[in-house]
């Protein structure tokens, strides 16, 4: 892995306020890798917009030092930062358009500050349009687009003038599930087809899901998890992830469910078990029943599609011996990374 497109070193944002100092980012060190869609989640005042604004220089750093491709930006001048900027697309939950300008116009905008010209102008916003499907659009105006349009529009003039990364802070947020689901089969083609590194600000779970190669959870300012989305997926360490894990994915039981599963399987050994890869998880159980001496039922769990793969829940009652039953507990845990099961994911009656 190469150096990092934005790297945050040690970064601390304290705003003044009449009511005293407010630490917005707390000592956040990250990277973010060129090519890939990178996901920052958390709640509202976790900091999020303030991490943006970080990166195209609209804030700067009170500690620390943000660095976007190889250039530390926390002390540029307004004037250096400029070109900085034409290369940093943004998009935005309440998309930000120009009512009284045409949609063709609102493409160009960007391109016109930028002194293209009128030639090179048309071209681009005729490719951007055409790109986001959006062509016979171009001489109507922003009330007259739905939702998932206008945002459309706003992908398109981020991309104006060919930046290398985009930014797209709550950009579904104001967007129904099946609205939402083209915006981010959108940004997926940006990635994949212009080679735009991605950077999605969310607190949708089911967002991070769908897109991101990367994710990285805030809480208060603070970075409390970060990795690869399925790996944060398959086994988060963090109880601010969990929850949100929890919006989308089917959890191990409970302790009420887990009550109920013991009283519904008496005789049985139930084990936890989280994959990452299907496969993997079918020839374990295949395993199992070619060695005989252990029955399984899965008595819980579900999988969902993250991008790169299924990620599974499962949880299992086993029957057998217990030398058997423990064998196959150290099989079932493996697909975990486990050597063998956590404690708490083997629970016997």
């Amino acid at each position: 892995m190469g150096d990092p497109i934005i790297h945050f070193d040690h970064v601390k944002k304290v705003f003044a306020t009449r009511s005293g100092p407010v630490t917005a980012l707390d000592d956040i060190s990250l990277d973010f890798q060129a090519g890939e869609i990178s996901a920052v989640i958390g709640q509202s005042g976790a900091g999020k917009s303030t991490l943006v604004r970080l990166i195209n220089g609209l804030e700067r750093p009170t500690e620390g030092r943000v660095v976007v491709k190889g250039t530390d930006i926390s002390g540029l001048p307004e004037r250096a930062l400029r070109p900085l900027r034409t290369d940093i697309g943004m998009i935005f939950q309440q998309f930000n358009l120009f009512g009284s300008r045409t949609i063709y116009d609102n493409v160009a905008y960007p391109l016109k500050l930028a002194k293209w010209s009128k030639a090179d102008e048309r071209a681009r916003v005729t490719e951007l349009l055409s790109f986001v499907g959006l062509t016979e659009k171009a001489w109507t105006h922003p009330d007259q687009l739905s939702g998932g349009q206008k945002q459309r529009v706003g992908i398109a003039r981020a991309l104006a003038t060919r930046p290398t990364i985009l930014l797209a802070d709550e950009s579904t947020s104001a967007l129904d599930p099946e609205t939402t689901a083209g915006v981010l089969d959108l940004l997926r083609r940006v990635n994949e087809e212009l080679g735009v590194t991605v950077i999605v600000i969310t607190h949708e779970m089911e967002v991070v899901r769908s897109i991101a190669d990367r994710v990285s959870v805030l809480e208060s300012g603070r970075l409390v998890e970060s990795g690869p989305a399925r790996q944060i997926f398959a086994a988060p360490a963090a109880e601010t992830t969990r929850r949100f894990l929890a919006t989308i994915i089917g959890q191990h039981p409970g302790a009420g469910e887990l009550d109920r599963l013991r009283t519904e399987n008496p005789e049985a050994t139930l084990v936890d078990v989280t994959s990452v890869d299907a496969a993997a998880f079918g020839a374990a159980l295949a395993e199992l029943g070619r060695r005989g001496g252990v029955g399984y039922r899965i008595v819980h769990g579900g999988v969902i599609e993250v991008r790169g793969g299924a990620l599974g829940n499962y949880t299992l009652a086993l029957t057998g011996a217990a030398e058997d039953v423990e064998e196959a507990a150290r099989l079932l845990g493996s697909l975990s990374g486990d050597a063998v099961p956590d404690a708490d994911q083997i629970t016997e009656d």
